[in-house]
């Protein structure tokens, strides 16, 4: 259905060439550096608009916002882990380069999840404050997979896609941010961009076997999906202005404490939410597997543009 130009060899052999280890790209215990931002502009550009902060407490709301968003990449795989097991044990007697492609993603996303849990355990050494992320990983992995094959599926194409366009349109260009944020992310992009290929070839998988009204529900529950992902971005939101609190040791203003929460908000909605919801092959393939879903999906979008 999605007429796809590569198959699951295709992405073994690829996860082969760019294969990299946890001390490779970062040992445990190892410093970090707080005198430069660790996100690039693109990703954080609202909190420019904010008036009123000096430039030591923008630095550290990029810090605090660098740390979340590792964290919730670590958050969402979680369930990734567990769908991409499920898919591997349906392989177990089928096609032996499926299995290998996602037993390969399955080992690859439990070494991102190492990795971003040193690099918090860093932050949280050497930042000087502890900073609150959002910590029920399994809770929601539960809620996401009591959703169609489908639906879930096409939340984690959004996902690893939307991983794929952060680093190719944002980290890769942005030479003020921290060299080692941006290796970090550089390594995660490398692998990630087989993960977005697996998952093209299970949704197609499962697409061709689902109804025309089974795929258009898919795409309602990925809305949903969305949803309840931005309310627990608004709880990330909170936790990061306690931590900016803590860092600077003193609130803000209300009306600048507003103003923060407002911005972050709209930067986290646009990076984890309206990115993937655009992002090219998220939408191709909506379009092919649910015209009515894709229209429904890019109608949608305008609200976290």
């Amino acid at each position: 259905m999605l007429d796809l130009k590569f198959d699951y060899g295709d992405c073994v052999a690829r996860s082969e060439q760019v294969e990299w280890t946890l001390d490779d790209v970062m040992e445990e215990g190892q410093p970090l550096d707080f005198t430069r931002p660790f996100l690039p502009a693109a990703l954080v550009g609202h909190l420019a608009d904010v008036p009123g902060l000096d430039d030591a407490t923008r630095l550290h709301l990029n810090q605090i916002a660098g740390n979340a968003y590792l964290n919730l990449f670590q958050f969402v795989e979680e369930y990734i882990l567990a769908t991409m097991l499920e898919h591997a044990q349906a392989e177990l007697f089928g096609n032996p380069q499926a299995m290998r492609a996602l037993t390969r993603m399955v080992d690859e996303e439990l070494k991102h999840q190492e990795l971003f849990k040193r690099f918090r355990r860093s932050f949280d050494r050497d930042f000087g404050h502890p900073c609150g992320v959002l910590e029920s990983a399994a809770e929601v992995a539960h809620v996401i997979m009591s959703h169609s094959p489908i639906a879930v599926m096409i939340i984690t194409l959004h996902i690893e896609w939307m991983t794929q366009q952060h680093y190719t349109e944002s980290v890769r260009r942005d030479d003020t941010i921290d060299p080692f944020f941006k290796s970090l992310l550089r390594h995660h992009w490398l692998e990630e961009s087989q993960h977005a290929r697996i998952d093209m070839l299970e949704l197609d998988k499962l697409a061709c076997m689902a109804s025309e009204e089974m795929r258009d529900k898919a795409v309602e529950e990925y809305l949903g999906i969305l949803d309840a992902f931005d309310d627990l971005l608004g709880e990330q939101v909170e936790l990061d202005l306690a931590s900016l609190a803590a860092a600077r040791g003193v609130a803000l203003e209300p009306a600048t404490k507003k103003a923060v929460e407002k911005a972050l908000h709209q930067c986290y909605r646009h990076t984890f939410i309206w990115y993937g919801m655009t992002n090219r092959n998220v939408v191709e393939s909506l379009e092919k597997i649910s015209p009515k879903g894709a229209a429904a999906v890019a109608a949608r979008a305008e609200r976290f543009a």
